[in-house]
């Protein structure tokens, strides 16, 4: 029973999936240090034995799930302590178990902050998303999971243990950048043990929202915002009606807005205010509307619970795609397009301002996953990532469903460097295999482009026949969750401390 708990991440597999991959390790170990896990993958090395590492499992793209079995490292039993805080270097050293809320809850009582950090922080950790090199909140200001980075204690497919930068210092000079070599590398070149980061002096945090009436109408003040000097928020977020009209149907508390632009801004309280008088100006420029401090704090506190609508137990899964930030109307148009085209029960459409030329777009659905029919709910995830590229973007991630989608984002001279570069660091192929260079099953087929690409069309067209999901809607006229009455009576309401359940 406790190898079928590592057998995958975020999105759980039916049964069924059991017959192309090997998702069950045939070992799980809890190393406590660098020097165990060397010891693990030397051996590992000379057996030709999988080793996988894993965090939480926050992400929902089999990073961390095994392909052929064998040993699953759990990062997060005994590698999640905090081992510094340098507030006068301004600098962190964390083991990689750790999850992000422990060691930013830490920071801030010192009065400092994360730069960037996932919107699954409460139980994300800090080598998955680095290994992701992630975008999240915090990245419009401080850049991605990369960006932050200072050193890394990092084990090669050998066993060797590598220093990939330094800790009180940046790695200002020429040579080979190693931090970004292993960063978003998914586990596939080596494994982290530790990593040193930035931390940044916290000053105030001040959430702002601004309603709109249609999600399209925020391209104008997105790209104003984008193009202004001297205007940098620490995030900015967007939801749109359908996300905060299925929390309610759920019976979580939502705010009464449309479509919403969340803007939050970080730094001396003086500077703070002039960059939320800029915003506000730009914002009434183009039709939205200030809403209350009450709501921007409450939604600024909710910032790590945007799937809060599953608890009427179903699936929901996230499509992230990129786009320049010049296409974001049009590619609105394109998730709601997508949802249309695909049946699917629409979540919500959300989404974050990566950097000034960059949004990302997380648009939402419900879908069972118990069945292996409910597995054809991906055809929207191919679907969007198709479309993204027709305006310049792509998918955000490879794992196993996507590492097919290589070939797609990449010309054939990098993809192939790329795949010479992983055989180089780990000719026996034994850390993560089956991820970002190129899928695998079970029974050592490659899950090409070719063969992924025909089965893409494959799932997207079989999704177009079948008809619409319904689980979100028949759950919620089933339990009624947004009656309060009725939950008690069926004593499906308990206090668990201050809040409940």
């Amino acid at each position: 029973m406790d190898r079928m708990l590592y057998s995958h991440d975020l999105a759980p597999l039916p049964k069924e999936a059991g017959m192309a991959f090997k998702n069950v390790p045939d070992v799980v170990v809890r190393p406590k240090n660098g020097a165990e896990i060397s010891k693990i993958v030397s051996l590992a090395y000379r057996s030709g034995v999988a080793v996988v590492p894993r965090g939480n499992a926050t992400w929902g793209l089999g990073g961390c799930m095994p392909t052929c079995g064998g040993i699953l490292l759990d990062m997060t039993s005994k590698m999640n302590e905090i081992l510094e805080i340098d507030t006068e270097g301004m600098f962190v050293k964390v083991q990689a178990g750790c999850t992000w809320k422990k060691l930013l809850d830490e920071c801030m009582k010192k009065g400092y902050i994360i730069g960037s950090y996932p919107s699954s922080f409460p139980s994300g950790t800090i080598g998955a998303w680095i290994s992701t090199n992630g975008m999240g909140i915090g990245s419009y200001k401080y850049g991605s999971a990369k960006d932050n980075v200072l050193n890394m204690e990092v084990i090669t497919s050998d066993g060797t243990i590598l220093e990939t930068g330094y800790d009180h210092i940046g790695s200002y000079m020429s040579g080979y950048n190693l931090n970004q070599l292993f960063a978003g590398a998914e586990g596939t070149l080596g494994i982290i043990s530790t990593v040193t980061f930035r931390i940044y002096p916290m000053g105030v945090i001040k959430p702002t929202a601004y309603e709109f009436e249609d999600l399209r109408d925020l391209a104008g003040p997105i790209e104003k915002i984008v193009q202004h000097p001297s205007v940098k928020p620490l995030h900015i977020a967007y939801s749109d009606y359908l996300h905060f009209a299925n929390q309610k149907k759920a019976g979580i508390d939502a705010p009464d807005v449309k479509n919403m632009l969340l803007v939050t801004f970080q730094g001396e309280e003086e500077f703070v205010a002039l960059e939320e008088k800029a915003v506000d100006a730009i914002v009434a420029e183009f039709g939205g509307r200030k809403i209350s401090d009450e709501i921007a704090a409450h939604e600024w506190e909710e910032r790590c619970y945007e799937f809060r609508a599953r608890r009427v137990g179903v699936g929901e899964i996230p499509a992230e795609v990129i786009t320049p930030v010049k296409h974001f109307a049009p590619f609105i148009d394109e998730c709601y397009k997508g949802f249309e085209v695909m049946k699917m029960e629409a979540g919500g459409v959300i989404g974050v301002v990566v950097d000034r030329s960059t949004v990302l777009y997380m648009p939402y659905y419900f879908k069972d996953d118990e069945s292996l029919l409910g597995m054809t709910a991906f055809a929207f995830n191919f679907y969007l990532g198709d479309r993204a590229m027709k305006y310049g973007g792509r998918t955000t991630g490879l794992g196993v469903f996507f590492a097919w989608n290589l070939d797609n984002i990449h010309d054939a001279c990098t993809v192939n460097f790329m795949r010479e570069l992983k055989t180089y660091l780990d000719p026996n192929d034994v850390i993560n295999p089956g991820h970002v260079v190129c899928g695998k099953t079970r029974f050592g087929i490659d899950l090409s482009n070719q063969i992924m690409g025909l089965g893409s069309s494959l799932i997207q067209n079989v999704k177009k026949l079948l008809p619409e999901n319904t689980t979100f809607a028949d759950n919620k006229a089933r339990f009624r969750y947004d009656d309060l009455e009725h939950r008690k009576a069926e004593d499906r309401f308990h206090e668990l401390g201050k809040g409940t359940e």
